[in-house]
C-alpha cells in the first residue's frame, strides 16, 4: 500500500522505477516473475546443496534490491542482470560450501534422492537448453507459463500484454524450438 491507501499497479513497464526507489511491492513482482528464471540458475549451480540453494535465491534477490541503481538497460535486458547476480552468488555460496563442507558422499545419499537430483538438474538444463533460441522476452513466457506453470492470462496481465499475443508469441516460440533442435523433434517413420 501506498500512502492513502493506494494500492501500487507493478507491472512489467515501470517495475525497474519502482525497485529503484525501494518499494516493496515491485521486489514481490520480481520474485514472483523472476523467481523461477533465478531458482533455475542457482539449482544449476547449487543442485547439490538444495538446502542452501533456497537461501541463495533470498540472498540473490537482496543483492537485486540493493544494486537496483546499478542497473542500466542499454547495457542488458533486467532478466540478463537478474540471472548474472543469481549466478554469481550461487558461485561464490559454492566455493564458501565445498571449503567447509566436504563434497557430498554417494555412499550416504538415499539412491532415490540421488537420481531426483539428477533427473531435476537434466530436464533443468535441458528445457534452459531448448529456450536458448528465444529472445529474452519468449524465454520469459516459456519459463513462467511451461516452468512456472503460470496460466496465460496471468502472464499476459504481468507483461500488459493481450492473451492473443501471447498465443501468438507461443506458437513461434514452439517453431523456433522446433527448427533450432532438428534432431530432436524428427518424426519417427
Amino acid at each position: 500500500m501506498q500512502g492513502g491507501g493506494i494500492k501500487l499497479q507493478i507491472t512489467e513497464k515501470n517495475f525497474i522505477r519502482h525497485l529503484k526507489q525501494k518499494e516493496e511491492a515491485a521486489l514481490e513482482f520480481v520474485l514472483r516473475h523472476y523467481g523461477g528464471q533465478l531458482k533455475a540458475v542457482i539449482h544449476r549451480i547449487l543442485y547439490a546443496y538444495p538446502e542452501d540453494a533456497e537461501e541463495c535465491l533470498y540472498e540473490s534477490i537482496l543483492k537485486i534490491w540493493d544494486h537496483i541503481a546499478c542497473y542500466d538497460e542499454t547495457k542488458s535486458t533486467f532478466a540478463n542482470w537478474a540471472a548474472a547476480i543469481a549466478k554469481y552468488t550461487a558461485l561464490d555460496r559454492l566455493r564458501k560450501l565445498t571449503k567447509l563442507k566436504p563434497a557430498v558422499d554417494i555412499d550416504q545419499m538415499q539412491v532415490e534422492d540421488s537420481m531426483q537430483m539428477t533427473e531435476d538438474a537434466l530436464f533443468n538444463e535441458f528445457f534452459m537448453e531448448l529456450i536458448s533460441c528465444l529472445k529474452e522476452e519468449e524465454k520469459w513466457i516459456f519459463i513462467h507459463i511451461f516452468w512456472e506453470g503460470a496460466s496465460v492470462s496471468e502472464t499476459a496481465a504481468a507483461l500488459g500484454r493481450k492473451k492473443s499475443v501471447l498465443y501468438n508469441r507461443i506458437s513461434r516460440g514452439k517453431k523456433k524450438i522446433i527448427a533450432s533442435n532438428p534432431g530432436f523433434f524428427r518424426k519417427e517413420e
